[in-house]
């Protein structure tokens, strides 16, 4: 079977494909409702539903633009034939062209648009290499104008992509260097020549450049024609983008406009040029949807796409049609053979045209590659130089490093990344080099890569680090930038001038080979190694043990406080019979400990609450209630009074929200945050660098964006790129099993003073998203990347998740309590164990927490475990609260609760009855994300009252009957049926806020987050 035939079967076979997968994704392995779930009546039905006087007019104006599109296509045709001296008239033209179409449309080879006007302008002029020439250039600009294109409207609708400001800057430079690029080769295509002949080619590149290269070259005297090719080529483009336009208007496709086609239609012409399918079928529709879906719906997308195919080639083919009918044509065999003709005569002269002597090559190639290791080396020694500059800014800014990694780290990964800034420094200087065929000395490209690279990484930097640092985020004035960028100029050219001076010494020993700049580079960057290393040891801190001095003498118990995040009671057998997670070391705790039924979190995210437990206070009344909102100094915490009333108190975090940073260390004699594994072999230190945040951004951006899409891949996607996306937790937090081992063996470390009792707080966080599913394509599922999930889809698979995750944390606890009872400690110690707040599963229309003051969010299962193991395995049935928590441990330690702590202890003097009875009523705030939210609730009614115009679109007033609606589905506030229910809960709650106003703290100043502490948040979904 010829080969044009097979190629054709491919494109068909493709062209099916496309289509199965759009329609019925399934077959490939995918969910099928990846592509919206369409069916191929679903566009039929999208026409019909449209208006039939909108579909005339529009598809009229979509035919009248692409036509014009192709019009101008035929200008840039006539342009480049006369700029080779070839004049046919234009009629003659417009019939090729529309017969190229016709024929082209279905018929495999490439007797297509390309082929025919190739064959019938040879025939008509008898110029076969000219002609060759005239399709060869078309093509190029035809590129130039596409890339050009896509560079103009790119930014009209980046926000589909859900790509930040400095990605569009990147991706827009990239495309525009491309235009640039392609451009100058195209008007001075002597610089493909000389690059091909020096470096190392395939042979069908080479062959493909020359041609290209030969075609160019015969435009030189006629660059003017060019330009004008290049913007007739851009019409054309434009005509097409304005089609779509039309064919969605036809079909009133909604929350989609002009700006948004003007951004998809050029990415969408790309790919169907490349794509290998029929007349691009298939893949205009996918490319359509995937982009434009999550504005209209699926069936619009596809449904605009597809009738783009007929209106832009079904159109065009039934014009010709006549024409081709009418017109004398030749055998098609006699075409294809005068085809194979006109490219064997193309090709050698081609070749002779542009041949460079051997001794010309030779010279050529010493200075490309010069240039080329002038750009690597000065780009390895500019990031060795800016590594360690960011590490003595970090040295003199940071507090509490018990490491300097970052000093050898730094020049390290800064040298091998920047060295790729200066290889790209140095092809720009090639390309001008090129262009004037001028090179400059070695030196000099070596000093100006350099120069290059620390400039304008420098820049980058320094601005990014004045914000963060200086300006905690709130933009830097103009005259500020203007500092800034004066000061980088200035180190860059002092640095500059003082490398020039030692490149002349250098290039004395090396005698101006520009080779000899290999191991030269190196050397420097090894250099910059050496001393930051050394500069680490020097800087290492010591690690002096935490004094403990205690006022007091304390014969209270040895007290474990153990943290949750993020668990519902109501997922709890121990709570809920009807729950289905296995707790096996939770309910054998149980029966050691008190369980406590009804007890309530004051806030439903984790800062506010544990600042709560960790003082006794309100939100409100401690203020940490923001992201970036600090523990007040003047507070109080359980911590201080217990280590000033003689106990030796430890902490571990595991939540970014608890970090030192937040001053949640107050009355530590050590306070830990357990953080999650760092990236790229760096260390704590490493990883608050420039470098280390943007290439952990990378890899977040790449499995999202492309490893997502590869792991989707049918058949091999799975098993090859899955590792691109999933999640690992220690990326995250610590999970379980660390936290148990880290609190064992401090325990084992016996820290505290013989004699002494020890408060020791344990944050585990597993129960927290990314809830682990290793059956899904991510392995889990996170707020991080998926805000708003799809309730039908993602419900029970989250919840699931969820489940197994407890079951995990319920793993290791076992573990915990196991090691206390193996070391003695467990039967006489207090063992508090709460959550700090719930999670939504859809219960309200939502996701995560933070956002609502529902029981989902508040209702947090509380064990506690008296010395002694006293009242073992009892249930109380009485409202408990989070600020009860500090007041109990400072009850059992024999000490008073602070001064302005509000909760009660939760037994009695000698702790032989519960006291909670007293307790009438559960309040809560937060404060979160455009949630202004107040709740209070007795056993059997909750009020909630919620800001206007709440981003949740929360009612401004709820009000719920416990004892008939647990699941608080039914709002009742206003109805008259609880009148005296809600009038009492709206007295309390006044009376509440008015305690908290006078017991207020005064908010400190916001802590300037750091990036590793961003990217925890962000990972955890705290920060978008």
């Amino acid at each position: 079977m010829p080969k044009k035939a097979v190629m054709f079967l491919v494109k068909l076979a493709v062209t099916v494909g496309l289509f199965v997968l759009l329609f019925w994704p399934e077959k490939f392995g995918l969910a099928p409702d990846v592509f919206g779930g369409i069916k191929p009546g679903d566009l039929w039905r999208e026409i019909q539903a449209a208006n039939g006087h909108d579909i005339a007019f529009w598809l009229s104006f979509a035919l009248i633009v692409k036509l014009a599109g192709i019009f101008c296509n035929m200008l840039r045709w006539r342009l480049l034939l006369k700029g080779q001296g070839l004049n046919i008239p234009f009629p003659y033209l417009v019939q090729s062209f529309f017969v190229g179409r016709t024929i082209g449309i279905f018929l495999p080879g490439t007797i297509g648009l390309d082929g025919y006007r190739l064959y019938d302008s040879s025939m008509y002029t008898g110029e076969v290499i000219k002609c060759t020439t005239v399709i060869v250039v078309e093509k190029l600009t035809g590129l130039i104008a596409l890339t050009a294109l896509v560079f103009l409207t790119f930014p009209l609708g980046f926000r589909l992509f859900n790509i930040n400001i400095p990605t569009l800057a990147v991706m827009l430079g990239i495309a525009g260097s491309v235009v640039v690029v392609l451009f100058l080769l195209l008007l001075n295509p002597r610089i493909i020549q000389i690059l091909v002949a020096v470096l190392p080619t395939p042979g069908f590149v080479r062959s493909k450049l020359n041609k290209l290269g030969a075609a160019a070259t015969a435009y030189s005297g006629n660059r003017l024609n060019l330009i004008l090719a290049v913007f007739f080529g851009l019409l054309g483009h434009a005509g097409t983008c304005f089609m779509y336009f039309g064919t969605m208007s036809a079909i009133s496709a909604k929350n989609t406009g002009l700006l948004d086609i003007l951004f998809a239609a050029p990415l969408m012409i790309g790919a169907t040029v490349i794509g290998p399918s029929v007349g691009g079928e298939g893949i205009r529709e996918i490319v359509f949807v995937t982009m434009l879906a999550a504005s209209t719906t699926a069936v619009a997308a596809a449904t605009l796409a597809h009738l783009g195919w007929w209106v832009g080639e079904v159109v065009p083919f039934l014009i010709g049609l006549p024409i081709y009918l009418v017109r004398k044509r030749p055998p098609r065999e006699e075409i294809e053979a005068r085809l194979a003709t006109a490219r064997e005569e193309a090709v050698g002269p081609a070749a002779d045209y542009l041949h460079l002597p051997a001794e010309v090559v030779g010279i050529y190639a010493r200075r490309i590659y010069g240039c080329i290791a002038a750009g690597i080396t000065g780009g390895l020694l500019a990031g060795g130089l800016v590594g360690l500059a960011e590490c003595m800014w970090h040295h003199h800014l940071l507090t509490g490093l018990t490491e300097m990694q970052m000093f050898t780290w730094a020049p390290v990964v800064y040298g091998l990344c920047f060295a790729g800034v200066g290889l790209g420094v140095a092809g720009a200087l090639l390309l001008l080099y090129l262009l004037f065929d001028r090179f400059a000395s070695w030196r000099v490209s070596y000093v100006l890569s350099f120069a290059g690279t620390l400039g304008i990484t420098g820049l980058l930097i320094s601005i990014f680090q004045y914000n963060r640092d200086i300006m905690h985020g709130d933009g830097i004035p103009m005259d500020k930038k203007i500092m800034v960028l004066a000061f980088v100029a200035g180190i860059t050219i002092v640095a500059g001038v003082l490398l020039y001076v030692l490149a002349i010494i250098a290039g004395k020993v090396l005698r101006d080979k520009p080779m000899g700049l290999i191991p030269l580079g190196i050397a420097a960057w090894v250099v910059c190694i050496v001393l930051g290393t050394q500069l680490g040891r020097a800087y290492e801190p010591g690690h002096d043990q935490a004094t403990f001095t205690p006022a007091a003498k304390s014969d209270g118990p040895n007290i474990l406080f153990i943290g949750v995040d993020t668990l519902r009671a109501d997922y709890l057998p121990l709570f809920n019979p009807e729950a289905k997670a296995k707790t096996p070391a939770l309910e054998a705790f149980a029966k050691d400990a008190v369980l406590f039924e009804k007890a309530f979190s004051q806030a439903s995210w984790t800062k506010p609450s544990f600042a709560t437990m960790f003082t006794g206070l309100y939100p409100e009344s401690h203020t940490a209630t923001t992201k970036t909102a600090m523990l007040p100094d003047e507070v109080e915490t359980f911590a201080e009074l217990l280590q000033a009333g003689g106990y030796y108190t430890q902490g571990f975090s595991n939540n970014p929200n608890t970090d030192t940073l937040f001053n949640f260390d107050q009355g530590f004699v050590n306070y830990t945050d357990l953080k999650p594994n760092h990236l790229f072999g760096a260390e704590l230190s490493s990883s608050k660098l420039f470098m280390y945040n943007t290439l952990r951004l990378a890899k977040e951006q790449f499995s999202q964006r492309i490893g997502m899409k590869l792991a989707r891949l049918p058949l091999i996607g799975m098993p090859l790129f899955r590792g691109l996306v999933q999640f690992d937790v220690t990326e995250h937090y610590q999970p379980a099993e660390v936290v148990t081992r880290v609190g064992l063996d401090w325990v084992d470390k016996k820290m505290a003073p013989k004699g002494t009792p020890f408060l020791l707080f344990l944050h585990y966080m597993d129960p927290h998203d990314p809830f682990m599913d290793p059956n899904y394509i991510e392995g889990g599922y996170a707020r991080s990347r998926m805000a708003h999930p799809d309730p039908d889809k993602f419900e029970e698979p989250m919840r699931n998740a969820y489940i197994s995750d407890i079951e995990h944390f319920d793993q290791y606890l076992g573990a915990l309590f196991d090691g206390l009872k193996s070391r003695g400690l467990y039967d006489d110690t207090l063992i508090i164990l709460t959550g700090d707040h719930g999670e939504e599963f859809f219960e309200h229309q939502g996701w995560w927490h933070g956002q609502t003051l529902y029981d989902e969010m508040t209702h947090v299962p509380l064990i506690i475990k008296l010395p002694g193991n006293a009242h073992g395995g009892a249930r109380n049935p009485d409202l408990a609260r989070h600020v009860d928590l500090a007041p109990t441990m400072l009850h059992f330690a024999g000490l008073k609760k602070g001064a302005h702590m509000p909760g009660q202890t939760l037994y009695d003097k000698v702790g032989d009855t519960f006291t909670n009875a007293s307790i009438g009523y559960a309040y809560a705030e937060v404060h979160f994300e455009g949630q202004d939210l107040q709740a209070v609730r007795s056993p059997d009614c909750k009020l909630i009252h919620a800001n206007a115009n709440n981003p949740r679109g929360l009612p401004a007033v709820e009000l719920f009957d416990l004892a008939n609606d647990p699941k608080e589905q039914k709002n009742l506030a206003g109805q008259g049926t609880l009148v005296e229910c809600e009038q009492d809960l709206g007295r309390r709650m006044e009376e509440y806020q008015e305690v908290i106003r006078e017991n207020a703290a005064e908010p400190t100043t916001e802590a300037p987050i750091s990036d590793e502490l961003t990217e925890q948040l962000e990972s955890l979904g705290y920060i978008e």
